[in-house]
């Protein structure tokens, strides 16, 4: 029995294979209904919950007449029964030549009647005894259905499957048996039960009641059917009787009250166990009541037993709420405070976005500037780094070549005194091309020097040793020049292809600057001030690849460069540039005033000192390390005002430079230094020109040194000062009288004229000096100027003492 309204389906074409056949089928005649009086059956008690259909007694039966395709199919099924007579009529071929065969007329099998007693069934069996009783009849119709060669769905297995469990909600595949019993019954030409008059009187009546899918009379009992109440009723009995058909109806009104029961409970709010998949499932229970809303007792406490109590309770809780009122005031209050206060920075963040605004772009500004001005410097830094190794190669060459020819000179003439010294009137031993060469030279260039000083008027005061001996040859003079000419045209147009703004120190100082007027805050987030000297280091680098400071040439004070001049007015003079067009007449505003304070607070006070340690001294410290001599005595005091100004800077570079030169000149002092003992005659002969240059190199370099001690402290000159004092007084104390006091008379002319180091210096000298007063005799008129230079260098010794 079906409790839900089945939806229409409309009849399907069955495709069958006499439509390959015969082509296309001609249609169907008119079904001839015919009416039979439906047969009477036993009065049953009338159900407290019914049906129509079920109250139904009698009505009309329409039979609708089978159709030719029906009566070609049941040939067919008579033709296959008596070709096969082994049973196996599940499949039929329809390649077999059937139209050739004699038709032969439908006989009709005997049917045999079968009782169910002491027979257990099981399966489909079992549901199907509850309305059949006749065995042959039903195993005939599995005849005719497996001659047919597809399934059938039986109506006697399918309303019994619906009427196991009466209540339950039937499956799809329940639904699907039901529907293609229908099916086969409109194609086999089976009758459908229609009912004529809907019978007045039944409490349930459904809408449908023409439906014909719906008008059904007994249990549908489906054939190859698995359903799953079928697995666990194996061996049931055989058919029921009447009167348990009576009960099971009974039993099937009483599940349906009792269905009725959870939607009467979900009404009133009772717990009864619901099935979930019959009712939609209860909502969500709430969380605990509100507070305002809670018993007026605690839990575990009794209710309020009398008026009094009960206005007691009512009073505390009103209390509470005023409290909770109170709170909730506080909190709105506080709430539109920080709105109030929102909305005034609100208010005070649009007034100030314009500026913010102009901020922004003027620092987006500057960063792109930077930006491009880093990617600019980091494409020259290559070409620079390589013009400045160019340049102090060119530096060390030179001074390389000085000192060499110079020692050359120096071993060349000791080599001639002391063979003449070792041989006594034994000729002179023959010179190379070299040494020929070299001598020639030497000659040339001191020739030279005396008619200059000739035509200076100072020959008289000049003393063998003095001159630094520091002239090129004229090839090597023009291949420094070409090379200086290339290096400075190279150098020219390194910065040639950028803009003014990113040219030179100017430019650069020029933006920064701005930035620093017009943005002071920004220029202080940013650190401007301290980046500014790594970015302006490369320009200033830039115009120091030549610039020799020890040399005679191309030795300009830096304090008298631009880069210098522009430092030092940064920040104190606007400079404006042709290329900023973002620059309008705005923006100008008048240079500040100068004060202590101002100068104090400046960001950029130590930019030039920075910039000075960081590029100026590294530059002199390479020079010193590798393009000084320290027998010029030129090179020695520009190198002196460069420590003094250098002095005063905190920084690691300035001891860095006087520990470079304190090794140079540690290496000339055991290098350089040379005064050979020569026998009396060979000195005051052939050998006396040479002894007089070699003491005059040795008071040059003492003059060097003593350029380099206190005041520059870090330099550490006073002992190798008097280092190499006590080293000429050791070679000049084996010298005849004269030579000592005259060398005594030298060095004393060369001490500082105060200090501790004058002092130590004399008494020494004193030594040598009173070493040349035994050795000369005042009776010899040609030691008379060597008697009062011994003297007076003794009174000096006695006045400092």
């Amino acid at each position: 029995m079906s409790l839900f309204r089945k939806p229409k389906k409309i009849q399907r074409r069955v495709f069958c294979a006499d439509d390959d056949e015969d082509g296309e089928p001609e249609p169907p005649p008119p079904p001839i209904i015919s009416s039979q009086a439906k047969k009477e059956k036993s009065a049953k008690n009338t159900p407290l919950l019914s049906f129509a259909d079920e109250e139904e007694e009698d009505g009309e039966v329409f039979k609708v007449k089978k159709s030719s395709q029906s009566k070609r199919l049941a040939k067919r099924r008579e033709k296959e029964k008596k070709r096969v007579p082994d049973g196996d009529n599940d499949k039929y071929d329809n390649h077999d030549d059937e139209e050739k065969q004699p038709e032969e007329k439908e006989k009709t099998k005997p049917k045999k009647k079968v009782t169910l007693e002491g027979l257990i069934l099981s399966g489909r069996e079992a549901l199907a005894a509850d309305g059949a009783g006749d065995v042959s009849e039903e195993s005939a119709n599995e005849d005719e259905e497996d001659s047919r060669g597809f399934h059938r769905y039986r109506a006697e297995t399918v309303r019994a499957a619906l009427a196991v469990a009466p209540g339950h909600i039937p499956d799809a595949a329940l639904i699907h048996a039901a529907r293609k019993t229908r099916q086969q019954a409109r194609e086999l030409g089976d009758y459908v039960p229609i009912q004529s008059e809907p019978t007045t009187g039944s409490r349930l009546v459904r809408d449908d009641d023409g439906d014909d899918d719906d008008d059904e009379d007994g249990r549908i009992q489906v054939r190859g059917l698995e359903l799953p109440s079928d697995k666990p009723k194996r061996g049931t009995a055989a058919a029921l009787s009447d009167e348990e058909i009576n009960s099971e109806a009974e039993e099937w009104e009483e599940q349906q009250m009792q269905k009725a029961v959870p939607s009467i409970a979900d009404i009133t709010g009772e717990g009864v166990e619901l099935n979930p998949f019959a009712v939609a499932p209860p909502p969500p229970r709430l969380g605990d009541a509100p507070a305002h809303l809670r018993s007026l007792s605690a839990p575990g406490e009794p209710l309020p037993a009398s008026s009094q109590d009960l206005l007691n309770a009512l009073q505390a809780r009103l209390a509470e709420l005023h409290a909770a009122r109170a709170a909730t005031a506080g909190l709105r209050a506080a709430v539109e405070d920080k709105l109030l206060c929102a909305a005034r920075v609100r208010d005070s963040r649009a007034a100030r976005r314009a500026t913010l605004d102009a901020a922004y772009r003027r620092a987006q500004a500057a960063r792109g500037y930077v930006t491009d001005l880093v990617e600019c410097l980091d494409e020259k830094m290559p070409q620079l780094e390589a013009l400045e190794a160019r340049a102090l190669a060119l530096h060390r060459r030179r001074c390389e070549f000085l000192i060499e020819r110079r020692r050359a000179d120096v071993r060349d003439q000791a080599q001639d005194v002391l063979a003449l010294a070792a041989r006594a009137g034994a000729a002179k031993p023959a010179d190379g091309e070299d040494k020929r060469q070299r001598t020639a030279e030497r000659e040339g260039r001191r020739r030279a020097r005396r008619l200059r000083r000739e035509a200076a008027g100072t020959a008289h005061a000049h003393r063998d040793g003095d001159s630094s001996d520091d002239e090129l040859p004229p090839a090597l003079f023009h291949h420094c020049q070409q090379e200086t000419e290339a290096i400075r045209s190279l150098s020219a147009r390194l910065f040639a292809d950028a803009l003014s703004a990113w040219r030179d120190v100017r430019g650069v100082c020029a933006r920064a600057a701005r930035l620093r007027r017009r943005q002071p805050t920004l220029y202080a987030d940013a650190y401007v001030a301290h980046c500014l000297p790594r970015l302006l280091a490369p320009y200033v680098r830039h115009q120091l690849i030549l610039w020799n400071p020890l040399a005679d040439e191309d030795n300009e004070d830096y304090e008298k460069m631009d880069w210098y001049k522009c430092l030092m007015l940064y920040g104190v003079k606007s400079e404006n540039l042709s290329s900023d067009s973002d620059q309008s007449s705005d923006d100008e505003t008048e240079s500040p005033t100068i004060t202590e304070d101002s100068v104090r607070e400046d960001p950029d006070l130590m930019l030039v000192p920075t910039i000075i340690d960081k590029v100026v001294l590294p530059k002199v410290t390479e020079l010193v390390e590798q393009a000084w001599d320290p027998l010029s005595v030129r090179a020695c005091v520009r190198l002196r005002r460069l420590l003094l100004r250098a002095a005063s800077l905190p920084a690691a570079n300035p001891r860095r430079l006087a520990g470079a030169a304190r090794a140079r000149l540690v290496a000339a002092l055991a290098a350089d230094v040379f005064l050979p003992a020569l026998p009396p005659q060979i000195i005051e002969g052939v050998g006396g020109a040479f002894w007089k240059r070699s003491l005059g190199g040795g008071v040059r370099l003492l003059r060097a040194v003593l350029a380099l001690c206190a005041p520059p402290a870090a330099l550490q000159a006073d002992p190798l000062a008097l280092s190499l004092i006590e080293t000429l007084c050791c070679a000049a104390g084996a010298a005849p009288g004269p030579q000592v006091a005259a060398a005594a008379a030298a060095l004393a002319d060369t001490l500082p004229r105060s200090g501790d180091l004058r002092a130590k210096a004399l008494r020494r000298l004193a030594a040598l000096a009173q070493l040349a007063l035994s050795r000369l005799h005042s009776d010899n008129p040609l030691h008379l100027k060597a008697l009062e230079q011994a003297r007076g260098v003794l009174a000096e010794a006695r006045a400092v003492e």
